[in-house]
């Protein structure tokens, strides 16, 4: 945060609305008394001027001059941009809440660090579900040693086919892996507090065949010798009540705990004919990581359910083996 006495309101400027959670940070700010929404900026000038007129927000062209505006800032872009938002705010000292992956490269990721360390700022990374109430008591049961070593895990993060750019690699960095094995990996991390050593991955584009990887199992090693498994593929249909689904189960000495992330929701019927949806009624994730970073913004304690920018490199070091095991065909080491 900038140097001076903060205002009253915290000023958040929003940078880019290219991903699909755009939306649902805007309204989740937008809603709270203590925020004020300064501006949003895009490198698709088209698709940022639609939002703003959309959220009825300033439409600010130059993102150094959001910057000089704002406090903190959202970053919501796609995943190659986000290195060139986060390292300005970071530099001028902003707080910084990324998009996961954090970053597509760890020279990128290094180099978002390095401009917080700067300048003073905050790099967090949008991991949100390791806000989640159960996901802390699931820490809590593994930490406090009831479940005995923790000697396997396995997990998904299965979804629907994003759309638009999810699919271009040259802004989204790769596929599947890209997009999803983040989530779940810093679950793990955050669970055990342990890093993964090792990574073997197979992955498939068979079921669009759209040139990216849609489905794909990766397997862990833990430095303390753990082992899990990753599903992290596209491999939900359209038809599906809920997009997808955060899965974990832990497996130790002493028991085995098993976490839903979406299992507090309740079924809704309407009267077209296969009108079907969940509705959630369980704590919102999204807005539990709002909360946390707002709370830290403005000065307050970091929670340890925020994921910092240490925390998004360490997910996205795993992603980055995940390739490097499917480009040789072998365990690789993950990078440090």
């Amino acid at each position: 945060m900038t140097g001076g006495r903060r205002a009253a309101r915290l000023r958040v400027g929003l940078f880019s609305a290219a991903h699909v959670h755009f939306d649902t940070y805007a309204a989740l700010l937008a809603a709270r008394p203590d925020v004020e929404l300064v501006g949003l900026t895009d490198t698709d000038a088209a698709r940022g001027q639609a939002a703003a007129l959309r959220l009825h927000l300033p439409w600010v062209a130059p993102p150094e001059t959001l910057v000089s505006r704002c406090e903190a800032a959202v970053v919501t872009a796609e995943n190659v941009n986000h290195r060139r938002y986060a390292e300005l705010a970071g530099r001028a000292g902003l707080a910084v809440l990324c998009e996961k992956p954090l970053a597509t490269a760890l020279a990128d990721a290094d180099a978002m660090l390095a401009a917080a360390a700067e300048g003073g700022g905050q790099l967090y990374t949008a991991l949100p579900v390791r806000g989640l109430p159960s996901v802390s008591r699931l820490r809590h049961l593994v930490q406090s040693g009831q479940l005995g070593k923790i000697v396997a895990m396995a997990g998904t993060n299965r979804g629907q086919l994003p759309p638009g750019w999810f699919l271009d690699p040259a802004l989204s960095g790769g596929g599947a892996l890209m997009d999803h094995v983040s989530h779940v990996a810093d679950l793990m991390r955050w669970i055990l507090a342990d890093e993964v050593a090792q990574v073997y991955a197979a992955a498939s584009s068979g079921m669009y065949g759209l040139g990216v990887e849609d489905t794909a199992v990766v397997h862990l090693t833990f430095r303390r010798g753990a082992v899990a498994t990753l599903d992290p593929s596209w491999s939900r249909p359209r038809s599906l009540p809920t997009w997808g689904d955060v899965r974990l189960e832990v497996m130790g000495t002493h028991g085995v705990a098993a976490l839903d992330a979406g299992t507090e929701q309740m079924d809704w019927f309407t009267r077209e004919p296969g009108a079907h949806r969940a509705v959630g009624y369980g704590p919102d994730m999204d807005a539990l990581l709002v909360d946390r970073f707002v709370a830290a913004a403005a000065g307050g304690p970091v929670a340890p359910e925020l994921a910092t920018g240490r925390d998004g490199r360490a997910a996205t070091a795993v992603t980055l083996a995940a390739y490097a095991s499917l480009r040789s065909g072998h365990v690789v080491d993950v990078p440090t």
